[in-house]
């Protein structure tokens, strides 16, 4: 008699279509860009806060925190914006490719998002139900800290931008 059925959805395709097509989108840019080469105490910080980042805003966005999808609709906005810009800039064929793919994986995060938040899922999470209802999310969560610590990892350095400042006294 005290015996609760559980009625809520279970966790979306589309979110795990965000998950996975994230990954993809890090493993390319780890392909095209490597590790990082500074020191390693700043890249151990690096990825370890992307993990713990990313894993945040991904339990978040799983369980449909406003400010956490705002958040990942702004990120992956940008990330396909910069895919665009990386494919009309590139030199050859194989980076063309690449960013091709990299362009793709982001158009399939945009869309797997938009799906998402369209679920019963996402409006069930909405009504703040405990987070021990529903389904795992741990799994989920789990990918987003690997997307995060790759973000980390990532060596973008030779694409930022160099600044000097010199300073005259007297």
């Amino acid at each position: 008699m005290g015996e609760r059925l559980d009625v809520t959805s279970p966790l979306p395709l589309s979110i795990w279509v965000v998950a996975w097509a994230s990954l993809a989108g890090q493993v390319l840019l780890v392909v095209r860009h490597g590790g990082r080469v500074d020191d390693e105490v700043s890249q151990v910080v690096s990825v370890v806060l992307g993990a713990l980042l990313v894993g945040y805003v991904s339990a978040g966005v799983v369980r449909a925190r406003r400010v956490r999808i705002v958040l990942a609709w702004v990120v992956l906005a940008l990330a396909f914006i910069g895919g665009l810009v990386d494919l009309v800039s590139v030199d050859d064929v194989g980076q063309a490719a690449h960013a091709l793919l990299a362009l793709a994986a982001g158009a399939v995060s945009l869309v797997g998002l938009a799906q998402f938040c369209r679920s019963d899922w996402y409006a069930w999470q909405r009504t703040r139900p405990s987070a021990r209802e529903g389904a795992s999310i741990g799994q989920l969560v789990v990918i987003g800290v690997l997307v995060g610590a790759l973000g980390g990892y990532v060596g973008l350095v030779d694409a930022g931008v160099t600044t000097r400042v010199n300073v005259n006294v007297g």
